[in-house]
């Protein structure tokens, strides 16, 4: 198979309404089958056997067919009037149109058989509108089915997405706490601060009133969303002990505008974004990490740093704790794609700023 031949396979796809069209297909269109034929020959369709197989397998064909045409009306109209408040206006509109296609069907059926003397069938009218009758029927019915397993996914849907945000903070609040509440952590800071009492009492005093202020921030860190202001000042004082402990080895620049500070985003995104930073590029008075916050337009924050990454032996590099984490919650949350760029000497982040009427879970 040749490479245009296989691109043009993969783009041909049968419409498919929901997961379970299949399934529909399998249990609705041979009820019809049955009733359409009973309709047309009568007593002859189940005592004669021939009659039997060959109009039950049309029929099945010419529906099968026409079924493809419904489905690809259904899709069609779904793309056009997406929002739940469509939903009536969009079955209106379908069910209008397959009651006229399926009176096509059952029109082909009678006429044609009556034509061409299909199995000795003789045209019968009252029959006929019996049948037309029930094509209304079966498209409303089938409509109803269609939408109602449609509603059901998206139900469903929503549900596991909520469960996974869930557990997307639950994993983002331990990441914080692992990474700020570890011996390691609490050692530093508690040997930075013994350094201070000693030297500058206070400034030991401050140190200890900005450590209070990230540690009582990361045990609070419950919501949802924070506004950019919260966030930034929670940044301010863990830039404070990182300040202390690291000296003019780490720069944090922020220029941020007063109009994006109302905006929201997921708790301590910022410390991790800073952390990840620190933890995987070395940090040195003569070659100091230069961390800038910026605003990228209306409601974009850009998370710029210098790269010099630390040497691991042996080791594979991978994306740091917690960027992952942050890329899943903005999805979920408002379908957002924080993007990421790098190359040898600077890496730039791009993360998004949610409106107070953005957030797609509830």
């Amino acid at each position: 198979m040749t490479v245009d031949a296989h691109s043009t396979l993969k783009r041909f796809t049968l419409p498919q309404y929901t997961r379970k069209d299949i399934w529909i297909f399998a249990a609705v269109v041979p009820v019809i089958v049955l009733v359409y034929n009973s309709l047309l020959f009568g007593a002859r369709y189940f005592t004669e056997r021939r009659v039997f197989l060959w109009s039950s397998l049309a029929t099945f064909v010419i529906l099968g067919s026409f079924w493809f045409v419904f489905t690809w009306i259904a899709v069609t109209l779904r793309n056009r009037f997406p929002q739940d408040s469509d939903l009536m206006k969009r079955m209106l509109i379908s069910i209008f149109l397959f009651i006229l296609i399926n009176a096509l069907i059952v029109t082909i059926l009678f006429w044609g058989y009556d034509y061409f003397h299909f199995l000795n069938y003789e045209l019968n009218q009252v029959r006929y509108q019996w049948t037309l009758l029930s094509a209304a029927i079966f498209n409303v019915f089938v409509t109803i089915l269609h939408e109602g397993v449609d509603s059901f996914d998206k139900w469903k849907k929503t549900m596991l997405e909520t469960q996974q945000l869930k557990k997307e903070y639950m994993q983002s609040r331990l990441l914080g706490l692992k990474s700020q509440m570890n011996p390691h952590f609490l050692f530093n800071s508690l040997n930075s601060l013994s350094s201070l009492i000693s030297e500058n009492t206070e400034e030991a005093e401050k140190f200890l009133d900005e450590m209070s202020k990230v540690y009582r921030y990361l045990l609070r860190s419950d919501d949802r969303l924070v506004t950019l202001g919260t966030e930034m000042q929670f940044l301010h004082s863990y830039y404070y002990l990182l300040k202390v402990r690291y000296g003019d080895g780490i720069n944090i620049h922020l220029q941020v505008s007063e109009d994006q500070l109302s905006l929201l985003m997921p708790p301590l995104t910022l410390q991790l974004l800073v952390e990840n930073t620190f933890t995987a590029n070395m940090v040195s008075k003569d070659s100091p990490l230069n961390i800038s916050i910026s605003s990228l337009g209306e409601q974009w924050l850009q998370i710029q740093h210098n790269v010099q990454q630390k040497i691991r032996i042996g080791m594979q590099e991978s994306e740091p704790a917690g960027l992952d984490n942050i890329i899943n919650k903005y999805r979920l949350l408002c379908g957002q794609t924080v993007t990421i760029r790098q190359t040898d000497k600077q890496r730039v982040i791009h993360i998004p700023l949610i409106g107070q009427e953005e957030t797609t879970v509830t």
